[in-house]
């Protein structure tokens, strides 16, 4: 029996009409290449003694490496995590342990862990043989899991949640229903395989017959972003917060304007968007998900609000509500819980997390916002980053877009500062725009003009905002820097 998703690739690389599977510069690997790379790929691992009643991690940083191996273990019904190369071997050796992995797939020996046997994956090992049949599953029926994923949170122990291929099947067809991509198109994410986002978006693509645009494998040197959409004709792009700024700092790297932007993973200021589209021309849209449950909305096709992220996707059932779980009227700030038929259902050895997150059939992601009159939402912050200033609500998003309002400020991050007396202080960092400077005075002045009550009484200016690999704000890290003094 033929598994989910090697079925599917079975049928594109059957199909006369498939666009290429992969396109690298210089270079396009189409699916009946694929496939037979990802058969003879499953074979090695099955005599390997890869077995579904075990998960297997992969720590490979090649692209078309990395996907073989995740389709070949797909193809066996063998469950799989990452194991990133980029991260560190104790982080490694810990989510290996939570998980029970005995067998880690690895290109490079050097990534070897200890506990753990190492598969090393050689050219051969995926080289196309003539007489490799069609990869089965080894396993009876459809497993529980089919990929463990990490949430991608900057604090505390990660949370671990599971899916499986219909799960991926089934998120990879809603978002391209929201972004109006089809078969035949191009598609590239900014981010390395090894981040799950990098990997999902992969597999979507692979799945729904969109060509997955990839950079040459080291050590070729990486296109910059703006000549690699050109240079591939890329239809969409999907990048961070972090990648849209750099490519407004980057001289010449323009988007070719056949390339729409989606952009995910963190608050989008509104001056970011308006900046964006004035140097480079190309449609920009913003999205906002959660791991657990994948894209929640969109502000595609129309995004003329530039405070919002979007209406619900189609599939996505989304609800505001008050403390008892009242959904609220439109306007009003509320805590988001979002429904959706594929769906995680809790978290892999954390029943607190669980009960805390997953409730009566919704997930809570922990964010609060408003749902505009018109059916678009509105963010307006994380519960748990919530100030109560002498018992005024205070939420971080409302300082950060009156700061990055400025044109001197590229990122703004609001926190509080402990206080017995009046609660939380609000207190926030800023990071410039290069080659520019600006006034702490001016900052307070344009903040308390804005927020009144609500508005920092500190403000500290920094090089650059601590983030992480995914270029999130390490917010705890931020916090310590800039308090430390105060505190000692």
């Amino acid at each position: 029996m033929q598994t989910l998703f090697r079925r599917r690739l079975g049928e594109l690389a059957a199909s006369p009409r498939s666009a290429p599977a992969f396109a690298l510069p210089g270079r396009e690997i189409g699916y009946p290449e694929l496939v037979a790379r990802v058969d003879a790929c499953a074979a090695w691992l099955a005599r390997a003694g890869c077995r579904p009643e075990e998960v297997v991690g992969i720590t490979i940083a090649d692209e078309v490496t990395h996907l073989v191996a995740s389709l070949a273990l797909l193809s066996l019904g063998v469950p799989q995590t990452i194991l990133a190369t980029h991260d560190p071997a104790p982080m490694r050796s810990e989510l290996a342990r939570r998980l029970g992995v005995r067998y880690v797939v690895v290109a490079d020996p050097d990534h070897r862990l200890s506990g753990c046997d190492a598969l090393v994956l050689t050219p051969d090992a995926t080289a196309p043989a003539s007489r490799a049949a069609p990869s089965e599953s080894l396993a009876p029926g459809p497993g529980p899991f089919d990929f463990h994923y990490t949430s991608s949170g900057t604090t505390g122990k990660p949370k671990i949640f599971g899916w499986d291929q219909r799960t991926m099947a089934w998120r990879g067809a809603t978002i391209a229903a929201s972004e109006g991509s089809r078969a035949g198109q191009r598609s590239y994410i900014a981010s390395a395989v090894e981040h799950r986002v990098a990997q999902c978006r992969r597999l979507y693509s692979l799945y729904s017959g969109i060509t997955s645009v990839l950079q040459a494998p080291a050590p070729d040197a990486p296109l910059p972003v703006g000549a690699l959409c050109a240079d591939l004709r890329v239809d969409f792009v999907e990048l961070s917060v972090l990648q849209v700024q750099n490519l407004l700092r980057t001289a010449g790297d323009g988007l070719p304007s056949r390339t729409t932007v989606y952009v995910s993973g963190s608050r989008v200021p509104a001056a970011l968007r308006r900046q964006f589209r004035e140097r480079h021309g190309a449609p920009f849209h913003v999205h906002y998900g959660a791991s657990e449950v994948g894209r929640v909305s969109t502000t595609f096709p129309d995004a003329d609000d530039d405070e919002g992220v979007g209406r619900p996707v189609r599939g996505i059932d989304v609800e505001i509500v008050d403390g008892d779980g009242r959904v609220l009227p439109a306007g009003e700030v509320g805590e988001i819980r979002v429904r959706a038929e594929c769906m995680a259902r809790g978290y892999h050895d954390d029943p607190e997390a669980t009960a805390r997150h997953f409730r009566d059939g919704w997930f809570h992601p922990g964010d609060f916002a408003r749902r505009m009159p018109d059916g678009t939402l509105r963010l307006a912050g994380r519960a748990d980053e919530m100030m109560n200033l002498n018992g005024i609500k205070i939420f971080p998003a409302e300082i950060e877009r009156v700061l990055e309002s400025h044109p001197s400020v590229r990122a703004a991050v609001a926190f509080a500062q402990p206080s017995a007396v009046h609660g939380d202080i609000p207190v926030a960092a800023v990071e410039l725009v290069g080659g520019r400077a600006v006034e702490v005075d001016d900052l307070l002045d344009r903040a308390r003009a804005a927020l009144g009550v609500r508005a920092p009484r500190r403000i500290v200016v920094l090089d650059a905002l601590p983030r992480n690999a995914a270029g999130k704000v390490l917010k705890h890290e931020l916090v310590a820097r800039v308090l430390a003094p105060s505190r000692g």
